[in-house]
């Protein structure tokens, strides 16, 4: 019974995942509610339109714009329990078709540059066309905070675009001493989500542009076993900083079928941090400005990709500022196994690069 109705449970290494029973419930209820919701409150608004001898709500603008956001959740609802109702269903034999479709995906984007990489190992072809200003390349972050503050910007205008316009037509009815109580009472909930909403959008706002953008530059890629090499970091923005570090961070993924569900376990089984610097401050305009420079282990594994696992490199900067939530950033990196010959004119390169 535990394992059946279980709401959180620890895994192996930093992930925690919940009961698949209760998620599946979750998202059946909140479809379910959507879609009701949406559907008495079209039907109840139609019926004033249709059966008042002297409707309140006249086919205008507003009118329309009522229709449409409660359609739209008819549609989200009920889109979100047929999309339940069918991973529900799926076999065994169709998620696992579905994880081994998904594995030959390639998520790096590489175009089948001039050098091939060694079977197995991904190809650093997206990470080596963007070039430096200091050193070699400039790699690419994996997390950007842009996507988070447009999603919020976008759903605030239309969340409480919608509130305004259920807020004058509730104002409307009171004023004309003939009070709708079931839009009024409708209304309370979109104006509760709306205030969230504005305040999630601050909050990203001054998030984004306090927190500046993280560049990071290296002077080889990619990198080799047993090789040193230079990196450059950026950091852009109006803080008032208590730690900003870099670390190089080698996670191990694997991917198995627990049941019918394919679950993805990582673990970082190497981390070792390259420079910290504590308690200083960045200027607007002026970013703060760091070269150092680090290692590969001579026997460390290199990067790796298969159907159901993978090694994965990365260079983390991580950051905690005054009056700031703390950050981290990621930039991935492509480790090669030795090869003597390539190692060699990796070196010279390298110290190409940096004279």
């Amino acid at each position: 019974m535990a394992r059946v109705f279980r709401l959180w449970e620890k895994k192996r290494g930093t992930r925690r995942t919940g009961s698949k029973l209760v998620g599946t419930v979750g998202e059946v209820v909140f479809s379910g509610t959507l879609f009701v919701l949406g559907a008495v409150s079209l039907a109840a608004l139609i019926a004033s339109q249709s059966m008042a001898a002297s409707p309140r709500f006249q086919p205008g603008f507003g009118f329309w714009v009522m229709v449409l956001v409660l359609g739209s959740f008819i549609l989200l609802g009920g889109g979100g329990l047929i999309w339940t109702v069918l991973n529900v269903r799926a076999s065994a034999e169709r998620r696992s078709a579905l994880a081994k479709k998904a594995a030959k995906i390639d998520l790096t984007g590489r175009t089948g540059g001039s050098r091939r990489p060694p079977p197995c190992v991904p190809s650093e072809a997206n990470l080596t066309n963007s070039p430096g200003v200091k050193l070699r390349y400039r790699l690419p972050v994996v997390q950007s905070p842009a996507w988070r503050l447009v999603f919020a910007t976008l759903f605030c205008l239309v969340w409480n675009v919608s509130a305004v316009v259920l807020v004058v037509y509730a104002t409307n009815s009171f004023l004309a001493r003939d009070p709708e109580w079931f839009l009024t009472f409708f209304t309370v909930p979109f104006l509760v989500i709306g205030g969230c909403s504005v305040y999630d959008l601050v909050r990203q706002i001054v998030i984004h542009t306090g927190i500046g953008p993280t560049n990071l530059e290296i002077s080889f890629h990619p990198l080799r076993r047993g090789g040193k090499y230079d990196v450059y970091v950026s950091q852009a923005g109006r803080l008032s900083m208590r730690t900003l570090a870099l670390n190089l961070v080698c996670e191990e993924a694997a991917t198995y079928r627990q049941g019918t569900d394919v679950r993805t376990e990582q673990k970082r089984v190497f981390d070792r941090q390259v420079f910290r610097k504590t308690e200083f401050s960045i200027d607007p305009g002026i970013p703060f400005e760091h070269e150092c420079s680090f290692d590969i282990p001579h026997d460390a594994m290199h990067s790796f990709q298969s159907e159901h696992n993978a090694i994965n490199w990365k260079l983390v900067i991580s950051g905690q500022a005054d009056a700031w939530p703390p950050y981290e950033r990621s930039f991935p990196i492509i480790v090669h196994p030795d090869h003597d010959g390539d190692k060699d004119g990796d070196r010279s390169a390298n110290r190409d690069t940096n004279s």
